[in-house]
């Protein structure tokens, strides 16, 4: 016959089980309301009206060089400009850091985001960020915006997808 001594510790054991499992479950669920939130966050700022005509108004930016950039787009001479072009590097680096902090993960930043914006983005700054990195002496400046676009480019490839886009409206010149 089963003694009431061992009835008792089956009852902690089980208790101590029901827990952790609940313990277990509320994190989990903790971590996925987190990265819904995050996810949440970036939509907005990605799909309102002036998110929008930012982006295609620091597409359509013009300049010979860097000097030339610089001296139309420095934030000494156009602040505005500066702001914008800020604000969406910045956004762009975070979206970067939270995937490599594993917050959000590719497949969904691929689906939410789109790579063509991305990649438009990218290939009309890329050569302003490494200039700015070298001239500043800062070689991380905007490291997770770079990131985000490489692991972009791989989610690309792994869909069997081509990683270069048609610039018909001359974008990235």
């Amino acid at each position: 016959m089963i003694e009431l001594s061992v009835i008792r510790d089956l009852v902690a054991i089980f208790g101590v089980i029901a827990g952790f499992s609940y313990y277990v479950l509320t994190v989990r669920n903790a971590n996925k309301s987190r990265k819904q939130a995050v996810l949440r966050e970036l939509a907005q700022e990605l799909s309102n009206y002036e998110g929008h005509r930012n982006y295609i108004e620091l597409l359509q930016m013009e300049w010979e060089d860097y000097d030339d950039y610089i001296s139309k787009y420095d934030s000494v001479v156009n602040l505005d400009n500066y702001v914008k072009r800020a604000t969406q590097w910045t956004l762009y680096n975070r979206i970067g850091y939270e995937v490599y902090q594993g917050n959000i993960d590719i497949e969904t930043v691929y689906n939410l985001l789109g790579y063509q914006g991305l990649w438009f983005f990218w290939h009309k700054f890329k050569h302003i960020i490494y200039r700015d990195r070298e001239k500043y002496g800062n070689p991380d400046n905007f490291q997770w915006f770079e990131y985000l676009f490489n692991e972009m480019m791989n989610e690309r490839k792994r869909l069997g997808l081509s990683v270069d886009v048609i610039d018909y409206d001359g974008y990235t010149k």
